[in-house]
């Protein structure tokens, strides 16, 4: 590893540094933070965060945690006005990959990009791009409905159907982008309309949407590989269309997906979605 320079520390982060880290918070040029419902310092108390201090101050500090298992998102790298950002990786991100890659199975490492700065900085630091995300929105029009099948009930979800969300998320996801149990208790504590879809008593798709002044977005949705190409997601996405544009008469409805879903893409533009234009690139490491 590169040696720390003189009067500089490298240190795990701890619950005893929230104060400190929470002013450090509010006076920064640096700062990428992962698209997720944790606040930056719901973190404390989990490794690898680390934090580079001079003379007692702290400059940088860099979480990188598997959550869930397996993968590591960079959750959190902020840097002080006066520090040099890559500077500041090089030094912290040796430390957390040393730390990473003790564990068992080892994780695959990961991070979106909101900014250049930091796009350029993973870029040089050996990370390597992988796919881009991309926005949709729709605010004018409900899409038809879809006559009832008998079995299957619509329905909002409750903090018990969340084990079985779980499971059906790990199931539709490729790992880098599955949510734990712990992640989707955080989603459903902190989004405002949230449903499941249930095929004879079994829960089998379910989305999460949250509401911000005017402005909804569908955050989650997920189906039972089993139950896929049975109109599942069409049910819960125009329900939360009408939900939203009609019952709280917002100003329309956002969502994300990966621009290579093609599947997924294919149902949000046929349901009157649209490409915003708004883009982020998603890098592995190595």
């Amino acid at each position: 590893m590169s040696p720390t320079p003189p009067q500089f520390t490298l240190r795990q982060v701890h619950e005893a540094d929230r104060t400190r880290l929470s002013r450090f918070l509010a006076t920064l040029s640096y700062f990428h933070r992962h698209l997720d419902w944790c606040e930056p310092l719901e973190w404390l108390g989990r490794q690898p965060f680390w934090v580079l201090e001079k003379s007692g101050q702290i400059e940088a500090m860099l979480a990188c945690l598997p959550e869930p298992e397996g993968v590591a998102w960079v959750r959190l790298f902020a840097v002080a006005q006066w520090t040099s950002p890559a500077w500041a990786w090089k030094l912290l991100f040796e430390r957390v990959l040393h730390e990473l890659m003790l564990l068992s199975p080892q994780p695959e490492i990961v991070s979106l990009s909101l900014q250049d700065w930091y796009t350029d900085l993973l870029s040089i630091n050996g990370f390597q791009h992988y796919q881009d995300i991309v926005t949709l929105s729709q605010e004018s029009s409900i899409p038809p409905p879809l006559p009832d099948v008998p079995g299957l009930l619509l329905r909002r979800m409750t903090y018990d159907d969340l084990p079985a969300v779980a499971e059906v998320d790990n199931l539709a996801f490729e790992p880098i982008w599955r949510l734990s149990l712990s992640e989707l208790k955080g989603a459903f504590e902190r989004t405002h309309y949230n449903t499941v879809i249930e095929v004879d008593s079994q829960i089998v798709a379910y989305q999460m949407s949250s509401l911000n002044g005017y402005k909804a977005h569908l955050a989650r949705l997920a189906v039972h590989p089993a139950s896929q190409r049975r109109h599942f997601g069409y049910r819960l996405v125009r329900d939360v269309l009408e939900y939203f544009l009609i019952g709280h008469n917002t100003w329309g409805v956002t969502l994300n997906t990966q621009s290579d879903n093609h599947a997924s893409l294919a149902l949000y533009q046929n349901m009157g979605f649209h490409i915003t234009g708004e883009s982020f690139p998603v890098y592995r490491f190595p």
